[in-house]
């Protein structure tokens, strides 16, 4: 299969809906880092930046726009995933060629800093998949560039760019949409999961580029109509969605000790968990009752291994998963369970389960 036939460079932003700026969500962003850079009053979107990841947060009040389409039917949460491309009209041509089905074609606007091209495919559920092809000094036509941002703290150790996003789809439709990103756009296939807890289950399938520079794993309930934690998230977010998104940092500890202090919450972690980890197939550098304090999860092999923690749930049922990578490139496979496991405890809590 030919790898990344559509040219995709990586993800130059994700869109978020929302009914209006003041949302938590715009104040949220500001906690984890984010810097408002540039809006559009036309569209009432604001850009959130950090590192290499941009955040557009969207409340278009034209009943006919996507976005707020996007809101009406699942109120906040990803409704545009837009890929970077090295050339807009091959890459819509070509998805389609591929069996992506067309939702916006190709569009060129000249400005003063060069040619701005987009096109979009549909995505899983409601979520459109743009491509963009852009000048590296120009975000989108009709945008302003903010001089200063009042609610702005950056973190003292930034988070740079999107490791992976992960995609909730109903039961019976992770094998499709695992198809719709190996077929359409040359995706590879790396890892498959089946968990189970003590009451609910998930199946999981990873796809990716060669190059790691878009990775996206999918999800499903183990069965239809359950009370599993991905069951939960398609209800609440009435139907498929973006469930987390993992933002990569240089220095976990540094990043999650700032995001504590300014109240941002994560899940939490047994102590047996942390008495286990001398006993795994790698060496751990950091200080593991340090770990222990931030709640930090450690998985690896031989070879290297990643630290990881995941936020409670900030827009609507989307959460946020932080990571560094130490010559490792999996998902914490062994820490699939706890992560599974620490979630359905938080269902028990709340009597969902």
């Amino acid at each position: 299969m030919e790898s990344n036939p559509i040219g995709i460079k990586g993800i130059d932003h994700l869109e978020f809906t929302c009914d209006n700026l003041q949302t938590q969500t715009a104040k949220d962003f500001s906690r984890l880092g984010f810097l408002r850079t540039e809006y559009d009053e036309s569209t009432q979107s604001e850009l959130f930046t950090q590192g290499q990841i941009r955040f557009l947060l969207t409340a278009n009040t034209n009943k006919s726009s996507q976005s707020r389409k996007y809101f009406n039917t699942h109120n906040e949460g990803v409704s545009k995933i837009s890929f970077l491309v090295e050339d807009a009209e091959k890459a819509i041509e070509t998805a389609v060629k591929r069996g992506g089905k067309e939702v916006s074609n190709l569009k060129v606007k000249e400005t003063q800093d060069g040619l701005f091209k987009t096109a979009a495919i549909q995505g899983f559920g409601d979520v459109i998949n743009e491509f963009v092809e852009r000048p590296s000094t120009l975000f989108r036509p009709g945008f302003k560039k903010l001089d200063n941002d009042s609610h702005a703290k950056p973190l003292a150790t930034r988070v740079s760019r999107i490791d992976h996003l992960t995609n909730n789809v109903p039961k019976g439709q992770m094998d499709h949409w695992v198809n719709f990103y190996k077929e359409v756009y040359g995706f590879q296939e790396t890892r498959y999961f089946d968990i189970k807890g003590a009451k609910t289950g998930l199946k999981s399938k990873v796809v990716q580029l060669e190059n790691n520079q878009v990775i996206i794993p999918i999800n499903e309930p183990e069965v239809e109509n359950g009370k599993s934690q991905i069951q939960e998230f398609l209800d609440r977010h009435n139907g498929a969605g973006v469930q987390h998104i993992a933002l990569m940092t240089p220095d976990i500890i540094s990043t999650i000790s700032d995001l504590r202090q300014r109240g941002i919450q994560f899940l939490k972690v047994p102590h047996t968990y942390y008495e286990d980890i001398p006993k795994r197939s790698f060496e751990v550098t950091e200080n593991l009752q340090t770990l222990e304090n931030n709640q930090i999860l450690v998985d690896g092999d031989e070879k290297g291994y990643l630290l990881q923690i995941f936020t409670d749930t900030y827009v609507g049922p989307l959460f946020y998963e932080f990571i560094q990578r130490k010559k490792h490139w999996g998902f914490g496979e062994g820490n699939f369970q706890a992560l599974f496991d620490a979630i359905e405890r938080d269902q028990i809590e709340r009597g969902y389960l």
